[in-house]
């Protein structure tokens, strides 16, 4: 399947590890040129480097997405260095460790509000104009299942409802332009050691056991935790030319263990 995406300015917030890192390369494999947004640095050099190294184009431009402006001046340098861009896929996010509602302090909910939908706001906002414009575009933005209600964790998963909201209502006021907006709700993805950066919350404890994990694994019909690059195949399809009748769709990849309406 042709997914027409070779030579199409791709944009991946939090590009640089874990399920952004996936995104990153799987859209160059296709022959994109990606542009990665993110802190991280290190874990972005890496990354770039490793797609460069299988034949593959990107560049890091290094920003903290909660910067309103900031992240406006780096996307503006995307499209006049890289090109129009066609892509934009929302992957920053951040979640601490699972607790009860009445065990969180508010200054937990605002962090969860600057690092999961703030960003998703900042870069579209930044992205949309261009776009409009040349009157085409896909944006696709990472949720998570738990923005359907999970226990223990009410903060995230409100951020996270707010971001299909987003979508939903950028692929009903934009999409007489061609433009299409789409979610990808992932369920539990544990990455491998070294697909994660120094500004992963992996690199803290999340309140996840080996017990929880074995429950979380019983309790999905597939009877398996999805992947990165599960979440990534994903990613690329709702960015894709086959999938140009489909905007506003919330697409949960988790095995079963969360089936949207």
């Amino acid at each position: 399947m042709e997914l027409g995406l070779r030579d199409q300015v791709v944009i991946v917030t939090g590009g640089a590890s874990n399920i952004g890192r996936a995104i990153a390369r799987q859209f160059a494999g296709e022959g994109a040129r990606v542009a990665i947004l993110d802190r991280d640095l290190a874990m972005g050099e890496r990354t770039c480097e490793a797609i460069r190294a299988a034949g593959g184009s990107a560049v890091l431009l290094g920003v903290d997405l909660t910067d309103t402006d900031g992240t406006a001046d780096a996307i503006a340098a995307v499209e006049r260095e890289q090109g129009p861009v066609a892509v934009l896929v929302n992957n920053v996010g951040w979640n601490g460790p699972a607790k009860f509602f009445l065990d969180l302090e508010p200054a937990r909910w605002e962090q969860a509000w600057r690092l999961n939908l703030l960003p998703t706001l900042n870069a579209t906002k930044a992205a949309l104009p261009a776009m409009v414009e040349r009157r085409g575009g896909a944006i696709v933005s990472i949720a998570s299942d738990a923005a359907f209600g999970e226990f223990r964790m009410s903060d995230y998963g409100a951020m996270k409802a707010g971001v299909l909201a987003f979508m939903r209502t950028i692929a009903k006021e934009y999409g007489r332009y061609g433009i299409r907006a789409n979610s990808v709700c992932p369920g539990l993805v544990i990455p491998a050691a070294e697909d994660i950066g120094s500004e992963s919350l992996w690199q803290q404890d999340i309140g996840f056991g080996e017990r929880e994990i074995a429950n979380i694994e019983a309790g999905i019909p597939l009877r398996r935790r999805s992947t990165a690059d599960d979440i990534a195949a994903s990613v690329l399809f709702l960015a894709s030319a086959p999938a140009r009748q489909l905007t506003g769709q919330v697409l949960s990849v988790s095995g079963g263990f969360a089936m949207p309406r």
